[in-house]
């Protein structure tokens, strides 16, 4: 039903209305989602996927006869996406402080004026969703994840890691980092990162992390160059690119 990408079938069951669907899923707290559908009368409860507390997306879940609603309005947005080598992300500073890609289903950066306005507020959560070549899917989580103004380079400010099994806190090295694109060097290795490795990030002497790297499909992916590739080194290393990845923020 829909796209509930984030979500996987709890149970079914029969009801004769939203009220009635609902009121079975508040005794499970393991149902984070309900679906109703009137014509056909099926009431579906979701859960999270991967075990996580709170996965409702900002996209996509209400289609036609069917509505889907959660207990609480708050709701992901997502910042990056890559699925494919369809869109290049290699590209200049003017380009990255701006929206870019197929929209936040496909490949998508939603621009560093956007990342500094969202969370100029105050700090957000920052999700990240990773699918590697086995189709295994993993996750990190940060507590606190805000973007600076222009003045200062976008500077990334992230702390707070907890993640899924085995998966290590690939970001470290990126905290208090300006960001760097092929045209704008603001890293402290001897060489520009973004230019060396072909995307754009928060690098310091470069970076554990690159999600934003050239995505390689599976035939290279695994083995190819040092840390070329869409990159989460804990618990990865750098000579694997991932098939999915996700960033998120609430």
């Amino acid at each position: 039903p829909g796209r509930l990408f984030d979500y996987e079938p709890a149970k079914s069951l029969s009801a004769q209305s939203k009220i009635e669907c609902t009121v079975a899923a508040t005794g499970d707290p393991a149902v984070q989602l309900v679906a109703f559908n009137a014509s056909s009368g099926l009431c579906a409860h979701f859960r999270c996927r991967l075990g996580l507390s709170h996965c409702r997306k900002c996209r996509a879940a209400n289609k036609g006869a069917q509505r889907v609603w959660t207990a609480g309005s708050d709701c992901w947005t997502t910042v990056q996406h890559r699925v494919s080598g369809s869109v290049d992300f290699y590209r200049n500073w003017t380009q990255y402080q701006s929206e870019f890609g197929e929209g936040p289903d496909g490949n998508y950066w939603i621009g560093l004026n956007s990342l500094h306005a969202l969370t100029a507020s105050g700090p957000r959560k920052l999700r990240i969703l990773m699918k590697a070549w086995n189709d295994s899917e993993h996750w990190a989580e940060y507590s606190s994840f805000s973007v600076g103004p222009e003045s200062d380079n976008y500077r990334l400010s992230v702390s707070g890691f907890s993640g899924s099994a085995g998966v290590g806190n690939s970001m470290s090295r990126n905290n208090g980092r300006q960001f760097s694109t092929r045209d704008a060097d603001h890293d402290t290795y001897h060489q520009n990162c973004a230019d060396r490795f072909f995307g754009a990030w928060w690098f310091s002497d470069c970076s554990d992390s690159f999600p934003n790297g050239q995505y390689r499909d599976f035939s290279a992916a695994i083995g190819g160059p040092f840390a070329e590739g869409v990159i989460w080194r804990y618990p990865f290393g750098s000579y694997y690119s991932l098939k999915e990845f996700e960033m998120l923020i609430l």
